[in-house]
């Protein structure tokens, strides 16, 4: 049985990581969570959670005594206190998610755990890319906010940590995951439209809905990462998404047709958000051969039904 340490357990992603784990690997893995809550804030349960330590991600002295506690065979991290939208304050940034990081790779050397998912991201680290363009995961990259500018500088430092200290990273550049266990009002398009078609309030879209992104259901995600993990794959950044693009239009549309008193405004877009980007998939289909995913349709409808059970 192998020993986890989740960064974020209790987040969007980190939330659908454990319940896949439960479904799926739950006498495979155990699983120790780092999060702000000291228990999950929808009150949801999880088999394989071992034990939970809540705190500030910045707290290095709390997370020594994690790993003093405990032996890990891997660490995901997915924590961020920011997002595109909200990382105006570039210091904040800064101090909050790289250093931070920075702290935690000195300490998966120190106790020799030296293997590390980063669950980084596709749309923010490549940035803005012209119409059918796939990014490669060699392209460059030109991120147009701190969020992304972040997560990019910590890729490097993985690069960095692997070659001078040996430690076993594997980068994923993750598309727009969306899907159940979403509670973010401000992030994800998908999840914070349905709800506001659910509650009867008007959606606010940036730009005039022509912008086309790769979006990924959350279960497909969670079951390419655990297989990416069952195969030891390490030392090298994979982009993770559908090798599809979705305009806003569209996703409007198909929730017009759930919900058809949903209604929407236009506003023009922020400087920061990237409009749009599509993943070339090709190496991730190279290490998981036969890659399936949910339909979009599909995908919104099953997000529709958890969420009509919440509000």
């Amino acid at each position: 049985m192998k020993k986890i340490l989740l960064l974020g357990g209790f987040g969007f992603i980190g939330t659908n990581i454990l319940k896949f784990i439960d479904e799926n690997f739950e006498a495979d893995f155990k699983v120790v969570v780092f999060d702000r809550f000291k228990e999950h804030p929808k009150n949801v349960k999880f088999e394989c959670v071992e034990e939970v330590f809540d705190g500030d991600f910045s707290d290095t002295d709390l997370l020594r005594k994690i790993f003093v506690k405990h032996n890990f065979d891997l660490t995901i991290h997915s924590i961020s206190s920011t997002v595109p939208a909200t990382s105006q304050n570039i210091r904040y940034d800064i101090e909050s998610n790289l250093i931070p990081t920075i702290d935690l790779l000195n300490l998966l050397i120190e106790f020799d755990n030296k293997n590390i998912i980063y669950i980084s991201s596709g749309g923010a680290v490549y940035g803005q890319s012209i119409l059918n363009h796939k990014h490669k995961e060699n392209d460059n990259t030109m991120p147009l906010s701190s969020y992304g500018v972040v997560k990019l500088a910590i890729e490097k430092y993985l690069y960095q940590y692997q070659h001078h200290y040996g430690l076993n990273s594997l980068i994923l550049r993750l598309a727009n995951p969306y899907g159940p266990y979403h509670f973010s009002t401000k992030q994800g398009v998908i999840n914070v439209a349905l709800r506001a078609a659910i509650e009867k309030k008007d959606f606010t879209v940036w730009g005039d809905g022509t912008a086309q992104k790769d979006y990924i259901f959350i279960e497909d995600f969670c079951k390419i990462l655990l297989q990416l993990v069952e195969n030891s794959v390490t030392n090298r950044t994979l982009n993770i998404g559908s090798g599809k693009t979705i305009s806003i239009m569209e996703i409007l549309d198909k929730i017009l047709n759930i919900c058809p008193d949903f209604k929407w405004e236009y506003v023009a877009e922020e400087n920061f958000d990237v409009t749009h980007f599509e993943l070339d998939i090709s190496e991730l289909n190279k290490v998981i051969p036969n890659l399936s995913f949910t339909s979009f349709e599909a995908g919104v409808e099953k997000t529709h039904l958890w969420l009509d059970k919440q509000l």
